[in-house]
């Protein structure tokens, strides 16, 4: 039963919160936000809409990596932080040398640091149970009988 609840809720919600991390990776280092942006409502909103959209984008454009990665993590029951950051990494590189901003290394640069918290935020959320097997039941040790 574990199993379905973690296939129905826990990797979906994981996916969207790592979303949202590799949305916020990449628009941290060219926002300029003072508390005079969140007095005034309407950029406020601005923001969030702009963090909702590209979220939106990175969840759209990651989709099917992720799936791939995700079948094979499950069944291999790969757990391990490091395979999830390489993924990431790999990710983000793919990423930022695909887009028509190439020679921006700036935007290389977050690009790759938001497929790392991607990665990271999806290990923490899902992926450290990646292919969990159920525990044995344990086993009763025979008990040798004392020699007087």
């Amino acid at each position: 039963m574990s199993t379905v609840l973690r296939i129905l809720f826990l990797i979906p919600i994981g996916f969207m919160l790592a979303c949202c991390a590799a949305a916020f990776a990449l628009l941290w280092p060219f926002l300029d936000i003072g508390w005079a942006t969140f007095t005034d409502p309407m950029q406020t909103i601005q923001l969030a809409m702009g963090f909702t959209t590209m979220a939106a984008g990175i969840g759209w454009v990651a989709f099917v990596p992720f799936l791939i990665f995700l079948v094979l993590s499950e069944a291999l029951r790969l757990r391990s932080v490091l395979i999830h950051l390489l993924a990431g990494l790999v990710g983000g590189a793919v990423a930022a040398h695909a887009g028509p901003a190439v020679g921006d290394m700036r935007l290389q640069t977050a690009t790759i640091v938001a497929g790392l918290a991607f990665a990271l935020t999806y290990w923490v959320l899902a992926g450290h149970r990646a292919g969990r097997p159920r525990r044995p039941s344990p086993s009763p040790i025979p008990v040798q009988p004392a020699k007087d």
